[in-house]
């Protein structure tokens, strides 16, 4: 399975539907998943994570750790906001050719490190997995950096978040139809201010969660 090969299996009703559920539209409306705050809370532009960033990714049912926290805001924010502001915040990943992967993803780019830095891999780790960084990334750049959890790599065939960003960057790259539907399905519900890549999120998120197996494994930390 692939990221296009996991939307193709679902349906433009279903899609949508998914959506409408997530952000609480239509017939759900008042009935939002938490997650659905993720986008919105607390965003004010800054450039440096705030205590809000921390916040938001709650929404999402991921915890950032006190050490973690202490490390994001605190002793190292002045080397995570350095990195930060060198990933451009106006480019979107369809944007991107996919011959440029490495100039945005690659070893020694500021999205790497900054990951790393997320991790603590250059230090003692401070309990921020693969999941947490993901999201961390995407609230500050979500046109950009795609969220990985347990349940869209089980929907989409990884098994842990090696080789995400390029999979999700040729998908976004080469697949017009991918992002024609995503593009359809983000006006139809009324929510131009999403990326495209959160939609695709959301869809596949939802549609994966709906398997009674992976509702243990939603919450989960995973490398």
């Amino acid at each position: 399975m692939t990221v296009a090969g996991a939307f193709r299996a679902i349906s433009d009703d279903e899609a949508r539907s998914h959506l409408e559920r997530y952000f609480g539209l239509g017939e759900w409306t008042g009935n939002e998943y938490a997650g659905s705050h993720f986008d919105s809370f607390g965003m004010n532009g800054e450039a440096a994570f705030t205590s809000d960033d921390l916040i938001s990714v709650s929404c999402l049912s991921v915890h950032v750790p006190a050490p973690a926290a202490l490390g994001i805001l605190g002793h190292r924010s002045a080397e995570i906001t350095a990195l930060l502001e060198m990933i451009p915040n106006d480019v979107a990943l369809q944007d991107i050719p996919l011959d440029e992967h490495d100039k945005y993803f690659g070893e020694d780019s500021p999205c790497l490190l900054l990951w790393r830095l997320l991790r603590a891999q250059d230090a003692q780790r401070w309990g921020v997995g693969a999941t947490t960084a993901s999201k961390l990334l995407a609230r500050k750049r979500p046109d950009l950096i795609p969220i990985y959890d347990s349940v869209v790599a089980r929907v989409t065939g990884f098994k842990d978040s090696t080789g995400t960003w390029r999979a999700w960057h040729e998908a976004f790259a080469t697949d017009l139809e991918l992002l024609g539907r995503l593009e359809a399905l983000r006006s139809t519900i009324g929510r131009d201010d999403l990326s495209l890549l959160r939609i695709l999120d959301v869809v596949l998120w939802m549609h994966g969660s709906q398997d009674a197996e992976a509702l243990g494994n939603v919450d989960q930390d995973v490398s």
